[in-house]
């Protein structure tokens, strides 16, 4: 089906449903609204005035009028400068110029004949009129939303461009908003919101979802990458979501991003800049220092131009930009093995293992493009048409124990098309939005014609064991309707439709992967197996098949919202979502009679009825339950925005990714054979072994044996018929209070997820609730085990958010925000596998890896003589759990105990474990009509230890002085890695006009 025609038949099936245009993300994602009263100076509204805003950058305007208490609404007011006018039938005005925000609801009373200008403005200064009289105008700054009953933070673009940041993701400064985590990892760089993961957040740039449908990570592009998800010099700012977002918004469990695009205006701006560092300006690290390492290389670099105007003054205009990324970091290759696994190592390869350590270079390329075009022929309608593209190589998957012949470059390419027309009536504004995204992972072995050797514990060697190429293509059509015809009601209805194709060619071990252990049997009588050691592969892993994954999957959502000013005082947040997939599942898959009947042959169990897992391409039904409520409510204590207490209650349902539910079909078309090998040929762990011979270390070998035994069978992977998509209930109740400028609020939020995806093993002895595996049942039918999939991973996540916040503005000449996190999240079993217990919920509730009971995000920016101006982004945090798993009773699963632990307090005299303090010194001067700017930033200004990489698994370790087992907290202090780089300079400059 061609692109034309799929989005001809979405927009049929807009039609179909009866509804007058409608979407659910598109106006409130991209702009926001402004609601009050035209008062005269005793505070009595004026009936029958009109009210007009007015785009400082465009002259476009929206006008409405006031009813007769007075009471008006602009709706669709996208973020920008505006001048805003109320004109009474006598002739008396008076204006504002506001700055309103991205997604903002805000309260805008103006008064006729006003006195106490300053005090009707806000934060603001008074100014009479040229004419005299009774016309006011009032020069006031960025509006501050206080009757809101959702969780939101706004970056502006003072923010962007002032903060200091490591790289220019802007995704970086969600962590400004309480209850969100911004990973800074060098190789893998997202957000995570709450007690979810990070596959249930989404970002929306300009409407456009971006959505990873395939994999983890909630971002297209974002798994695994150091890239940016979309150009920082193309946003004009954008808005967190934490908690409380209305019905438009979908396709995420937790957070939200919603961002817009710079425009073009009638005077033509432009901007280019450069920023850089390198290893000269770093410090070493402590890891470096402790195991005495040179500095690894080092260096990044990364500039950018834009440029935007008129084409048509006050009817067409463009903007333009693009950025580059250089980077190039060294990872240290370092075993963590023991001096006598390593002896092991060499004696049985053969080879060095300072052949494969050291610093290797990571090279990493982006590029991102964007090009704009908005066209207002009138003050109804304003059409936009964009286009992006980000492209990525990056070499990466080596350090540790993994060696760099290993790596893989994993190549990154997202495309995305947007036009969007808004029409303004009288009293509703309707805006439809159409869309495509093309998203392209494309990970490749830098050594795919060699085998894979991986000798636990000390070194992984050989080429990468997969080469993927993996293809989202989402076409969407999008509408919204908002009415503001009926008194103290704005009503807002919408749908969605999505076709999403997905191509998921998966090339495993193509060449053979081996897998070494040393493992000493402890207790013969157990029956659990024999030893194995370095002198032959424990395991290997045989691609046995060469093909690609197709599915396509068409989404619908609807919604309805009403805002209704129940009183002056009071208003409540109405809101009804449903959203619906044809092919969630993979609904059409048919189980082949093969599996079908060695699914029957494994015994029913509490958790596993084999019917439950066959598919017939027919008897798995789209989930129609996904109702999602949203109610929430504002309170304005003395009506005077002041005092608002605020809360809700909504549920939200993400969608399961497309590779957890694809490896049936996946491992069907591509099976993966399973060696396992002993010395003697006698079961191990209960699971059959063939007699090891060298004439199997290569693929011809294997498949040899192959044909000539039942050693190499594939896995068998099931999907549960009746899948349900993950969910999470969230409700909060909180305060805020304006205190002059600085808005204090506190709230309490508490969050239940559900319906997470992961893998069981179907094959458990006794009954299901003892350790793995009798495979005995599958082997007949070709298949060395069976793992099902099982909607059971379960999270909870209970938090208080505090939070200040002053915007900067330079009449006032500084700005702050302070977010403060006091947090328990939990989950019960592991991730995408739960293998080591029956069931997730026979893992019991454990604090999940990244919880942090306290985190302190602090930013501020002030001015200083001689145009200088001093910022701050500094996190201050409690250290991160990590799961840890006790395996002394026996390390077979099914025998592990779980718990969780922490890093050591070691920053600020054992208050915290994690300190990221960064500094920025700008100067600008005017020069050439613009503004020349010149910046260094002081990153990790203390040089903190912020480690990651803890030992969560312990297995009969023995203290030698006590002969005891060493419990992990005893050895958790320091990790074997860091979560920042070290103490380090960069500088920036740039200049704009």
């Amino acid at each position: 089906m061609t692109r034309t025609m799929k989005l001809a038949l979405a927009s049929a099936t807009m039609l179909a449903s009866g509804a007058i245009a409608i979407a659910p993300a598109a106006a409130q994602t991209t702009t926001a609204s402004a609601r009050g009263q035209v008062r005269d100076a005793s505070g009595a509204g004026i009936g029958g005035a009109v009210v007009t805003a007015v785009n400082a950058g465009t002259n476009q305007t929206v006008r409405a009028q006031a009813d007769a208490a007075g009471n008006f609404t602009l709706n669709g007011l996208r973020p920008a400068q505006y001048t805003v006018t109320a004109t009474a039938a006598d002739g008396r005005t008076v204006s504002q110029k506001v700055a309103i925000s991205i997604g903002q609801a805000l309260t805008l009373n103006l008064v006729l004949g006003a006195t106490d200008t300053a005090a009707a403005a806000g934060d603001a200064a008074a100014e009479p009129d040229a004419g005299g009289g009774d016309d006011i105008v009032v020069t006031a700054n960025r509006l501050i939303e206080t009757r809101t009953s959702e969780i939101a933070t706004n970056v502006s673009q003072q923010q962007l461009r002032t903060l200091p940041q490591t790289d220019r993701n802007f995704l970086s400064f969600a962590a400004l908003a309480p209850g969100v985590r911004y990973n800074d990892s060098e190789t893998d760089k997202g957000i995570q919101s709450g007690g979810s993961t990070a596959s249930q957040v989404n970002v929306f740039i300009d409407g456009v979802s971006l959505k990873n449908k395939l994999r983890e990570g909630g971002i297209a592009g974002q798994q695994n990458s150091r890239g940016n998800p979309f150009g920082q010099l193309a946003v004009q700012e954008f808005r967190v979501l934490t908690q409380n977002y209305k019905a438009e918004y979908e396709q995420a469990g937790s957070a939200i991003i919603t961002a817009v695009t710079k425009t073009g205006t009638n005077e033509f701006h432009g901007e280019v800049f450069g920023q850089y560092t390198d290893r000269s300006l770093t410090e070493r690290s402590f890891l470096d220092k402790r195991n005495n390492r040179a500095k690894p290389a080092f260096e990044r670099k990364q500039y950018g131009i834009a440029l935007g105007g008129p084409i048509i003054k006050d009817k067409l205009f463009f903007f333009a930009t693009y950025e580059g990324n250089d980077q190039d970091r060294a990872f240290i290759v370092d075993s963590s093995g023991s001096a006598t696994n390593v002896a092991a190592f060499e004696a049985a390869s053969g080879r060095r293992l300072s052949e494969f350590e050291g610093n290797f270079v990571s090279p990493f390329r982006g590029d991102f493009y964007f090009g704009k075009l908005t066209f207002t022929p009138d003050e109804r309608q304003t059409f936009d048409l964009s286009y992006s593209r980000r492209e990525e190589t990056d070499v990466q998957g080596f350090g540790g124990n993994t060696s760099y012949e290993f790596a893989e470059n994993k190549v990154n390419v997202v495309d995305t098309y947007l036009a969007k027309w808004t029409y303004r009536g009288d009293n509703f504004i309707n805006e439809v939005n159409i869309n495509y995204l093309n998203y392209l992972f494309n990970p490749t072995s830098l050594n795919p014609n060699s085998p894979s050797f991986n000798y636990d514990t000390v070194i992984l060697i050989g080429g990468r064991d997969s080469t993927r190429k993996e293809l989202q293509q989402s076409y969407t059509l999008r509408d919204d309707f908002t009415y503001t015809g009926l008194e103290r009601h704005a009503i807002k209805f919408g749908g969605r439709v999505e076709i999403t194709d997905i191509e998921f060619s998966n090339l495993s071990f193509i060449q053979p992967g081996y897998t070494f252990r040393i493992d000493t049997v402890e207790n013969p009588n157990t029956n659990l197996g024999n030893d194995t050691d370095f002198s032959f592969p424990a395991e290997a892993r045989l691609g046995l098949g060469n093909g690609t994954v197709r599915g396509s999957n068409t989404q619908l959502g609807f919604y309805i919202q009403d805002d209704w000013d129940v009183t002056d005082k009071l208003q409540l947040n109405l809101g009804l979502r449903w959203d619906y997939e044809t092919n969630g599942n993979n609904n059409e898959f048919r189980t082949d009679a093969n599996a079908a009947a060695a699914l029957r042959a494994l015994p029913r169990t509490a958790y596993f009825d084999p019917e439950d897992y066959i598919s017939t391409g027919k008897n798995r039904k789209p989930f129609a339950g996904a109702f999602a409520p949203r109610v929430g409510f504002s309170f304005d204590v003395n009506d005077d925005e002041q005092t608002v207490i605020f809360g809700g209650f909504g549920r939200y349902y993400d969608r399961n990714n497309f590779n957890n539910t694809i490896d049936e079909q996946s491992r069907t078309i591509n099976p993966i054979g399973v060696f396992r090998f002993s010395r003697d040929g006698q079961p191990r762990n209960g699971l059959a072994t063939t007699m090891w011979d060298p004439r199997y270390l290569t693929r011809d070998g294997l498949l040899a044996l192959r044909a000539t035994s039942t050693s190499g069978q594939p896995e068998l992977f099931a999907v549960k018929n009746d899948t349900k998509p993950p969910v999470n209930d969230q409700v909060s109740l909180g305060v805020r209070q304006q205190l002059g400028p600085v808005q204090l609020s506190v709230t309490g939020s508490y969050q239940r997820g559900r319906n997470g995806y992961t893998n069981l093993f179907a094959t458990r002895r006794n009954g299901g609730q003892g350790p793995c595996c009798d495979t005995a049942p599958l082997t007949p039918f070709g298949y060395a085990n069976a793992l099902i999939g099982f909607d059971g991973l379960d999270t909870r996540y209970k938090a208080l958010f505090v939070t200040a916040d002053k915007p900067y503005n330079k009449s006032s000449g500084w700005g702050v925000n302070v977010a403060y996190t006091l947090s328990k999240g939990e989950q019960n079993g592991g991730d995408l596998f739960s293998l080591d217990a029956p069931t997730p919920d026979q893992y019991g509730w454990r604090p999940r890896n990244g919880d942090e009971r306290h985190r302190l995000v602090l930013s501020g920016i002030v001015d200083l003589p001689l145009g200088f101006q001093f910022s701050t982004l500094s996190t201050l945090g409690s250290g991160q759990a990590f799961r840890v798993t006790d395996g002394t009773t026996g390390a077979t699963s099914g025998q592990n105990t779980f718990g969780a632990s922490y890093p050591e307090k070691n920053c600020i005299g054992g208050v915290f474990a994690f300190c990221e303090v960064n500094l920025t010194l700008k100067n600008t001067v005017r020069i050439l009509g613009g503004e020349a700017e010149v910046a260094v930033d002081l990153l990790n200004a203390f040089n903190n230890k912020n480690f990651s990489g803890f030992d969560d698994f312990f297995n009969n370790q023995i203290n030698p002085a006590t002969g005891q087992i060493v419990d992990p907290l005893d050895r958790a202090d320091i990790g074997r890695d860091l979560l920042t780089l070290p103490r380090r300079v960069q500088f920036r400059i740039g200049y704009r006009f």
